[in-house]
């Protein structure tokens, strides 16, 4: 039975919640499910589906009310691209003059959301952050039942909105995440990301008796560099070391920067000679690097390892080791690897 003005406006209340799961920070999956939900209360249909576009994933929400039962599903569709150029695609040519959005809504229920009969009554809202679309809620109906109005169309645009926000509120999450953990000039992760993985590397590798490896590489000369090339061309060619070791480095390990022209690498499940195979191929790839595209060896690297639970037990004992044996790869010439476990165990590079 469809509601009436009062019952609409009780429910509409229940936006308050909505509000509330956004402004704690709520996953968006949270959201958009209580979002299809509110919608099957407060408009005439059978069924809600809201189809999010989620970086190079496309997920669909479909909720569903049969009989006394209600059922929220959550999938992913195939096919993404397809679907995602169509969307943006019929976004583009969908405009009128009064801005009214109208894809073309058969094609839609009928290729994206399997809906078979082509009779049935749909109604859509974009999901639309800074201009962007990245969804699009579609309620239905089945033929010859109460025909959408234009409150109708009002209240979902309403919910479109709101999913706007909780999205727009996830990607700023995401960003201050990442802005949280990762190095400002080079991308790559901080010192305080770095202490927390080590922290919990130890704890994995104590519980299933594992070891690891912690490197650290200082860069030879870069006082040198910077006064013959510029500051800039300095921070530059940090960055490019930075690049170097995740090119290197498997998905699993941390890359991260230390200090000022310092970095350090956690490598999981990894002993010494592991380690120093990828140091050595670190090395190489700096000395053969072409830093602002000038000539080889202008930059090169010293680099230290120690390793759990061999060197040390402790996360401070464990940098402290893995400084000393890079110290002493300073100390006896640069650009080679040393050890902590006897600084003479590694040859040099």
């Amino acid at each position: 039975m469809r509601l009436n003005i009062d019952e609409k406006d009780v429910l509409l209340g229940t936006f308050a919640e909505i509000t509330s799961l956004i402004s704690l920070g709520k996953d968006n999956r949270v959201i958009f499910n209580k979002i299809v939900n509110i919608a099957l209360d407060i408009l005439p249909t059978r069924k809600v589906h809201l189809i999010y576009l989620d970086d190079h994933r496309v997920v669909k929400y479909t909720g569903e009310s049969l009989e006394n039962k209600r059922n929220v599903t959550v999938e992913d569709l195939p096919e993404s691209t397809g679907i995602t150029e169509w969307l943006h695609r019929e976004h583009e040519g969908s405009r009128v003059v009064d801005g009214v959005f109208a894809l073309d809504l058969a094609i839609l229920a009928q290729e994206c959301v399997n809906e078979q009969d082509e009779s049935s009554s749909v109604i859509s809202a974009p999901l639309m952050a800074k201009s962007a679309l990245f969804g699009i809620i579609l309620a239905i109906n089945d033929s010859g039942k109460h025909e959408f109005s234009d409150d109708d169309i009002h209240l979902l645009t309403i919910m479109a909105n709101q999913a706007a926000i909780a999205f727009e509120n996830y990607q700023l999450y995401k960003k201050l995440e990442l802005e949280s953990i990762t190095d400002g000039l080079t991308g790559i992760y901080n010192y305080r990301h770095l202490i927390r993985s080590i922290k919990l590397e130890m704890k994995r590798a104590m519980r299933f008796k594992q070891v690891f490896a912690f490197l650290m590489l200082d860069v030879d000369n870069l006082k040198e560099y910077n006064d013959s090339n510029g500051h800039l061309s300095g921070s530059r060619a940090l960055t490019d070391i930075a690049e170097i070791l995740k090119s290197n480095c498997r998905d699993i390990d941390i890359v991260a920067k230390y200090g000022g022209d310092e970095f350090a690498v956690l490598l999981p499940q990894t002993g010494l000679n592991g380690a120093v195979k990828l140091g050595e191929r670190i090395l190489e790839s700096i000395r053969n690097f072409k830093f602002d595209r000038l000539n080889k060896g202008l930059l090169t690297c010293s680099l230290g390892i120690a390793v759990y639970p061999e060197d040390a037990l402790e996360v401070e004992q464990l940098i402290e080791r893995a400084d000393n044996a890079l110290y002493r790869a300073k100390s006896d010439g640069k650009n080679m690897i040393r050890s902590y476990r006897g600084y003479n165990y590694v040859e040099e590079s």
